[in-house]
């Protein structure tokens, strides 16, 4: 039997480690990229169902290195049949007159053109081959926007745009595609705000409280598993009704 392989890119992230954790847990094979943040994938991921893990270190600032590191994926894992894309970065809070050339070239270049060349490189290979999904995550900021991180926004409005185009373009080569949108989760992105400021969130989200990577996870491996097999091209928000319509 073969063993499905999940390979997700940022999984050193918080979001990232606890959707290997899940994958893990539904006895995916994991492929795994970090930059900086090394982390012990070994050591951190219960490891029940005696499956492959292997880590890569990925910058997706470099065009050329996800493109090797893909090669170096394919070499390992004969077999895949998930992509997720857990990486990005946020957006220093400013008036958009005084956002840099640098901060706008740096988002747009992690949140999304890295995201289309892992999607690139990834459904090359699979096409044809295998059954596949594509799961990225973005941010409720792409339903009603986010005064002072209008770029941040934009970069993660773009991956819905993104994922409606590829599921149309996909959906016969039996690939899916789509996009979890967190509300307000409680990571270490989010430590530079006061515990006043994180319970103003608490009270104008419905649910009265904070998302937790476990909620991301949750529905990235169901989104990733047969029981979605039905659904591409959706943005699924999941942040305790912040973002309603």
């Amino acid at each position: 039997m073969i063993k499905k392989t999940a390979i997700i890119i940022g999984a050193s992230s918080d979001i990232g480690l606890e959707t290997a954790k899940h994958m893990a847990q539904e006895g995916f094979n994991l492929a795994l990229t970090y930059n900086s943040n090394q982390v012990d994938f070994e050591k951190e991921i219960e490891n029940k169902k005696n499956i492959e893990i292997k880590s890569y270190k990925l910058d997706l600032c470099q065009p050329t290195q996800i493109k090797k590191v893909f090669e170096e994926m394919e070499s390992d894992f004969k077999y895949w049949d998930t992509l997720v894309f857990c990486s990005g970065v946020a957006q220093k809070r400013q008036l958009i007159f005084d956002v840099s050339d640098e901060e706008i070239d740096n988002l747009f270049e992690v949140n999304i053109k890295s995201a289309i060349r892992c999607i690139r490189e990834f459904t090359k290979r699979t096409i044809n081959k295998n059954p596949a999904g594509i799961v990225l995550i973005g941010s409720f900021v792409n339903k009603n926007g986010c005064s002072c991180e209008s770029v941040y926004t934009a970069t993660k409005s773009g991956l819905s745009g993104l994922c409606k185009s590829l599921a149309s373009e996909l959906g016969n080569l039996d690939v899916r595609i789509n996009v979890v949108a967190p509300g307000f989760i409680d990571t270490k992105m989010n430590n530079n705000l006061s515990q006043e400021e994180k319970d103003e969130f608490c009270e104008i989200t419905p649910l009265k409280r904070l998302g937790t990577t476990d909620d991301i996870a949750n529905a990235v491996a169901f989104l990733s598993s047969d029981k979605a097999s039905f659904i591409t091209g959706q943005t699924l928000y999941v942040d305790g009704g912040l973002v309603l319509e």
